[in-house]
C-alpha cells in the first residue's frame, strides 16, 4: 500500500510504500490489550512498602499487666490495633512485571499502526533537521502538518518518530506541550495507542521495515 508523504510545510511531496505486515493488519483488541497490560505492568516500580509489627520501633514493654486491670490484655503497643502500630497485609516490595513474547509484541505494534492508519492519525513527512534547538521552528513544522494547534484547549498528544535521536530536536521538543519523541527502533504498541497523532519521518518509516 502507498501513503502520501508531506514536506515540512505540509505540501504533498509524493508517496511512500508501506509494508502490509506493518500497516495492513486486521485490528485485534485482544492482542492490543495484552500489549498495553504488559507495558503498564512493567512500568510499575513495585517499591511501596509498609512495616509489620515486627519492624515498627518500640513496643518492647508490656503496656500493663495481664489481669485485674479491667482493660483488655495487650502485649505490645505496636500491635496493629494500636495507633502507630504495624500494618496488617500492607503493600510490600514486589515485581509487577509480566512476560510477553517478542513475536506478540511485534504483532501488537503492527496492529496498533494499522489501526492508526485506518483512523487517519499518522502523518508521513520528509526527513528534516534543526540547525539549532529552536522550539518555534519545530512547532511551526508540526503546525503545518496539522498535528498541533495554538491554544491549550486544542492541544493534541503527538508522537514524533525519528530514525535516530537528535539533541537539537530533543531540546526543541521538550517545550511543546503533549509532544513526545521516540526512535523507530524503540517504538511499541502502547506509545502508538496513547497518542492522538503520529508523525513519522521517511527514514523512521524505512527503519521500521528492518
Amino acid at each position: 500500500m502507498t501513503q502520501e508523504i508531506l514536506t515540512i510545510t505540509g505540501e504533498p511531496k509524493g508517496t511512500i510504500e508501506l509494508p502490509d505486515a506493518l500497516f495492513g493488519q486486521k485490528v485485534r483488541k485482544d492482542i492490543l490489550w495484552e500489549a498495553v497490560n504488559y507495558y503498564r505492568a512493567n512500568q510499575r516500580q513495585g517499591t511501596a512498602s509498609t512495616k509489620t509489627r515486627a519492624e515498627v520501633s518500640g513496643g518492647g514493654k508490656k503496656p500493663w499487666r495481664q489481669k485485674h486491670t479491667g482493660r483488655a490484655r495487650h502485649g505490645s503497643t505496636r500491635s496493629p490495633i494500636w495507633r502507630h502500630g504495624g500494618v496488617v497485609f500492607g503493600p510490600r516490595p514486589r515485581d509487577y512485571g509480566l512476560k510477553l513474547s517478542a513475536a506478540k509484541r511485534e504483532l501488537a505494534l503492527s496492529i496498533a499502526l494499522s489501526a492508526a492508519r485506518i483512523e487517519n492519525r499518522i502523518r508521513f513527512v520528509e526527513d528534516f533537521e534543526l540547525p539549532a534547538p529552536k522550539t518555534r521552528e519545530l512547532f511551526k513544522i508540526l503546525s503545518d502538518l496539522g498535528v498541533v494547534e495554538t491554544g491549550s484547549d486544542k492541544d493534541k498528544s503527538t508522537l514524533l518518530v525519528v530514525s535516530k535521536s537528535n539533541d537539537n530536536l530533543k531540546r526543541a521538543g521538550r517545550n511543546i506541550r503533549n509532544l513526545d519523541l521516540a526512535r523507530a527502533q524503540d517504538l511499541n504498541a502502547y506509545q502508538v495507542l496513547a497518542h492522538r497523532m503520529l508523525v513519522f519521518t521517511q527514514s523512521a518509516t524505512e527503519a521500521l521495515r528492518d
